[in-house]
Parts: C-alpha cells; sequence; structure tokens
C-alpha cells in the first residue's frame, strides 16, 4: 500500500530521466494474462518516447531492464490489485499496487507524475474495528482494501469463555442461555437484571485490553455490533478515538473482509474531514487574495511556498512551464521536450513544502475550476 511517506519521496526526487507508468491491472479472470502485455506496450511506448529525445540505446536498455523483468514473472501478475504505478529512473525502480483503476499513461520528465496518487493522500491510513458479540469477539485492523485479525491475548473472545473463568459461573451458566444479559446481542426480551450485569462484565472485560491495544495503535476505532451492544459497549469505554458513528447490525454472519468493507464506508469519511473543512474554507475566503482558481496564479504561488492547501483535477493536465526569472508561467496546447503538467508540477512544490493536496473529479472541484488554491498569505 502506497503511503503519503511513499508518494512526498516521489515528489521530492529530481531525476534526470524518469518515466511515470500507470496501467489498470485486474485480479482474476482472463483479463490477469493481459495485464503483462499491457506493459509490455507501455515500456515499449517509454523506449520511444526516450529515443525521441536522443538517449543512447544502451542508456535505454540499462532504465528499463529492471521493469521488464516484470513481465516474466506469472506469480507478480497473481497478486495485483485494481491500478498499477512504476517509476522508473537511471538511479531507482519502484512499483506501487493501487487500490483503483488508472488509465494508461506514460510520461518522461525530470519529475515524477504523483497527481493520479493523490486520492492515496487523502484516503490512506489504517484504522481498527470492534465486532461485539456473543459467541465471536472480534478486533479487526482495517485499511482501504484490507482486513487483519488483531489478536486478544487476555481478553475472552466470547461470553462463553468469560463465564468459564467468573467467580459467579454456576449462577451465570444458568442463565447463559436467556435473559435480558443476552438481549444486549440479540436484541430479544428476557428476565434477570443479573444477567445483562454479566454482560456488562463481559464488555469492561473486553474493553480493557482493546482499549490497551488502541492506545497503542493509536488509530481510529469503530464499533459493529447491534443497537444494544454499541450503546453498553459506550458506556465502558475509555478509548479517546471511537468513532460516534457504528455499524448497527449482528457482525455474527459477517466475515471480516465483509465488515472491513462496511467499516471503511464509516471511515470514509472521518478520513476525508480535512479535505472537507479545507473546501469550506476556501469557499469562506470568496472574494479574498488568499484564494485563487487561475492556473498560472497558482503555480507561481507554489513554486515559491505559498500554496496552503491544492485542489487537483483527477484526470486532468496543463502542459507548460514557469520561468523563474521573469515569474512567467508558460501554457501549451500539447506536451514538448522540457514542458511539465503543470498541475502535477503544483502539486509536487504543494507537497514538498508541507501543504496539503486534494485530488477530486472534475464536477467536485471549488467552483468547478481546472485547480484551486488556498494561499498561505495574500
Amino acid at each position: 500500500m502506497i503511503t503519503r511517506d511513499n508518494i512526498l519521496d516521489l515528489a521530492n526526487q529530481q531525476p534526470d530521466l524518469g518515466v511515470s507508468i500507470f496501467l489498470p491491472t485486474h485480479q482474476k479472470g482472463e483479463e490477469v494474462q493481459q495485464d503483462s502485455i499491457r506493459l509490455k506496450n507501455l515500456l515499449s511506448e517509454a523506449e520511444d518516447q526516450l529515443k525521441e529525445r536522443d538517449i543512447s540505446d544502451k542508456r535505454i536498455e540499462k532504465m528499463l531492464e529492471e521493469p521488464r523483468k516484470l513481465l516474466d514473472q506469472p506469480s507478480f501478475w497473481r497478486h495485483n490489485n485494481k491500478g498499477l504505478a512504476l517509476f522508473i529512473s537511471e538511479e531507482h525502480f519502484d512499483y506501487y499496487r493501487i487500490p483503483y483503476r488508472f488509465d494508461e499513461q506514460v510520461m518522461i520528465s525530470d519529475h515524477f507524475l504523483i497527481t493520479p496518487l493523490i486520492p492515496m493522500i487523502t484516503l490512506e491510513g489504517t484504522f481498527c474495528t470492534l465486532a461485539l458479540s456473543q459467541k465471536n469477539m472480534r478486533l479487526l485492523k482495517c485499511t482501504r482494501d484490507s482486513t487483519e485479525p488483531i489478536a486478544l491475548s487476555e481478553a475472552p473472545t466470547s461470553l462463553e469463555e468469560f463465564l468459564k473463568y467468573d467467580v459467579n459461573e454456576r449462577h451465570l451458566q444458568h442463565h447463559s442461555g436467556q435473559g435480558e444479559g443476552l438481549a444486549i446481542f440479540h436484541g430479544q426480551g428476557g428476565t434477570k437484571d443479573t444477567d445483562t450485569q454479566e454482560i456488562i462484565n463481559y464488555l469492561k472485560t473486553v474493553e480493557n485490553e482493546v482499549t490497551s491495544i488502541m492506545k497503542k495503535r493509536n488509530d481510529p476505532l469503530i464499533i459493529a455490533g447491534v443497537e444494544r451492544a454499541v450503546a453498553e459497549y459506550r458506556k465502558v469505554n475509555h478509548y479517546s478515538r471511537l468513532i460516534d458513528q457504528a455499524i448497527q447490525e449482528n457482525p455474527d454472519p459477517l466475515s471480516d473482509k465483509e465488515i472491513g468493507k462496511r467499516s471503511w464506508k464509516v471511515i470514509k469519511s472521518h478520513f476525508l474531514k480535512d479535505m472537507y473543512d479545507d473546501m469550506d474554507r476556501f469557499a469562506d475566503l470568496s472574494g479574498s487574495e488568499k484564494r485563487s482558481d487561475n492556473l498560472s496564479q497558482i503555480i507561481e504561488a507554489a513554486y515559491y511556498g505559498k500554496v496552503d492547501s491544492l485542489f487537483v483535477p483527477i484526470g486532468e493536465y496543463s502542459w507548460g512551464w514557469f520561468d523563474q526569472e521573469r515569474d512567467v508561467v508558460h501554457h501549451s496546447a500539447t506536451p514538448k521536450n522540457g514542458e511539465h503538467d503543470l498541475i502535477n508540477m503544483a502539486a509536487i512544490k504543494t507537497l514538498t513544502q508541507s501543504g496539503n493536496v486534494y485530488a477530486l473529479e472534475k464536477n467536485d472541484m471549488p467552483n468547478s475550476a481546472s485547480i484551486a488554491a488556498i494561499f498561505r498569505y495574500a
């Protein structure tokens, strides 16, 4: 999984020749066999573009040697995600599997193309989900597209296990199949308050270890469970990063992967909060010189570290170059040698100078602009 640090490292690199390749990939089916052919064709396209720059055959062969080795590795193509991004220079070769699709693309410049990766900055990060259950208490570590169990070494993972060691074992076993307590997990009526208290003790025991684990991880935590169980757990919870929204359904029939998918729907807005806050800030600055949707103005501001937050449209490009001696932005209809994707350069300059960059669909951009920015100062 690519992280902000990986993207920042790519943004900081300034190779004499940097080849960026993006292609869609597949996880199963006949299309998997075509993915290596797609990469072969894109590497051939990169070779042609390098030759157009009068790069010697020897240099080209050396640059493309490592990525071409992937073409003959069947195991590599059996573990793909939805997209594959490759970054090739004479000094380094890196590739990343990405959980969303790219259009096929090759770009050669003195920097790497990072804008297709920007959504990963906004949506990166790990989070955890606690599935509240009488039979199978689970703590899961999740990302956007992965779910892994976290072992509970001290807390019981089932009510039955808890009852085995409880001092009131004989009384509790008598009531373990019925009662108001179990209604916490099943949403049905019952009889005795004592049952409820023992279920709460069960939740307290689980909470104690879960909170200990979560304080070390410092990840957001989501609860999955029926409404009563969620409410009772919140009463005993001591972890400050517990998310307000829960997955309110019985988690027992759900696989870890299914819980992970439901959790992502909950956490997505949490990860996007900074972006939405900055979009509101952009709107509040209407008429102010601290915001702009003018590409030339934003490019100049980005080069000089003035951009605090930058919004770029997914899949959009604008070719040209910035003359720093004259502070003039030159624009071109098509890319030429020595010219850049100006939107990509604005993203690189903003990221490497501690600014925020967000990638949105064109229709979601502030003012429906081709680029937008909030400046650190007017």
